[in-house]
């Protein structure tokens, strides 16, 4: 990331946490190329202020305007014979000087059409793979070899001297150093930017309108941003019984990406709470998405591309709350045959055994510690597994999304599929 992310976890909520629709607007100020029409399909009126009882929604606007405070996002359109290979720098980044600019917002700051950005995320690999160059441009890096490095880098000017392909660069100034960085190399056709600010007023207007229809309380209870990437958990407060002894609530997940996703996603999270007597303990799941009868593997509940129009994207999301009450009765079946799990401990050999055989990055940093901690407790019944299972997901780091989500992902078919 460019811009240091911001990481929040919240057990409940106060009234104080909702927001304004005024308040929510204020996210669409910065870049606001889709905002008259936003307030046009959602049927927001600047001038009438409504409530957003979303709980914690407060916290995360002000997480959003906080980073919009710290850098600004460009886009530019810049034909290929004016990106020029600078400098090759450690830890896969590079300079590249792009000339010939024509943004107002660059022009005024640099006072000139020249700038030189730093690449971030993977748009080094990008701008070199365009010219084949990527892994030699690393191998002469490595080696020293500097002088073949201006030798190629004039080389490339003088071949692409009239190359009139266009690309659009995806850049960010970060306040801090005063220092641009180039995110992302895309096509120039179809791209929308339906970014963070973007998707975060869409969901907040879609889950103010389904807690308002389906009387289901809502409140955030994680989230995760930075300059190009979010994590919203959204907590529903119903509770669905399976037994007299497990309950299910669903969260609902939204993840965007600017850099690495084509799509906007919403996928779902379950707890599962346990609870006898004075025995209480609680599981999050999460299944690989949603089984629909036209699609032979599970998909996200529901995802919007970045292209189209924005009533496309009104007409998509009028879907999810439907496709949330689908997903929760769907998953409420699967959830019994955790209620009817005999063997426990068979159950924990059977993780144990797929943790040991785990190749996976985001599980072989944690598997010293999973491994100890599933090993050192016996289970007998389904609260103690319960519990042991839990304290497996407080190894995780808890800004580690990637890797709790995976967890999560494979605890269900191992639980639900036997997989």
């Amino acid at each position: 990331m460019i811009v240091k992310p911001t990481t929040k976890i919240f057990q409940d909520f106060d009234i104080q946490s909702f927001i304004t629709t005024s308040k929510l607007i204020e996210i669409l100020e910065k870049r606001n190329e889709f905002k008259e029409k936003l307030l046009s399909v959602f049927n927001i009126e600047e001038n009438v202020i409504k409530i957003i009882q979303i709980g914690n929604s407060k916290q995360l606007i002000n997480a959003i305007l906080e980073i919009d405070t710290k850098c600004h996002k460009i886009d530019i359109n810049s034909k290929i014979k004016d990106i020029h290979l600078k400098k090759l720098l450690k830890e896969e980044k590079a300079e590249f000087e792009i000339v010939n600019i024509t943004d107002k917002y660059i022009f005024n700051h640099n006072k000139s059409d020249i700038f030189i950005g730093e690449t971030a995320y993977s748009a080094k690999s990008d701008l070199l793979e365009y010219y084949n160059f990527s892994r030699f441009a690393n191998y002469c890096r490595d080696n020293n070899f500097n002088d073949l490095i201006d030798t190629i880098k004039k080389y490339l000017i003088d071949k692409n001297i009239e190359n009139e392909e266009t690309k659009k660069l995806r850049l960010i100034h970060k306040f801090e150093d005063n220092k641009y960085y180039i995110r992302a190399l895309t096509s120039i056709s179809g791209y929308k930017d339906f970014g963070l600010n973007f998707s975060v007023f869409v969901a907040l207007v879609t889950l103010n309108n389904y807690r308002k229809k389906s009387n289901n309380g809502i409140y955030i209870d994680k989230f995760k941003i930075d300059d190009s990437y979010i994590y919203v958990s959204f907590a529903l407060n119903n509770e669905i019984p399976i037994d007299d002894k497990i309950s299910l609530s669903f969260n609902l997940i939204l993840e965007n990406d600017e850099i690495k996703q084509k799509s906007v996603s919403f996928n779902g999270v379950f707890k599962l709470k346990w609870e006898e007597n004075d025995e209480k303990s609680e599981l999050f799941l999460k299944p690989p998405g949603i089984k629909k009868d036209n699609k032979p593997n599970p998909v996200d509940l529901l995802t919007y591309q970045h292209r189209g129009e924005v009533q496309g994207v009104f007409d998509k999301i009028q879907e999810l709350p439907n496709l949330i009450d689908f997903f929760i009765r769907q998953v409420s079946e699967d959830a019994k045959k955790i209620s009817n799990i005999s063997h426990h401990d068979h159950v924990k050999k059977f993780i144990i055994d797929k943790i040991k055989d785990s190749r996976k990055p985001q599980i072989n940093v944690y598997k010293p510690k999973i491994l100890k901690k599933l090993t050192s407790i016996s289970v007998d019944n389904t609260f103690q597994l319960f519990e042991l299972l839990r304290e497996v997901e407080d190894l995780f780091e808890h800004d580690d999304i990637i890797s709790i989500n995976f967890w999560r992902t494979n605890l269900y078919e191992l639980l639900i599929n036997k997989k």
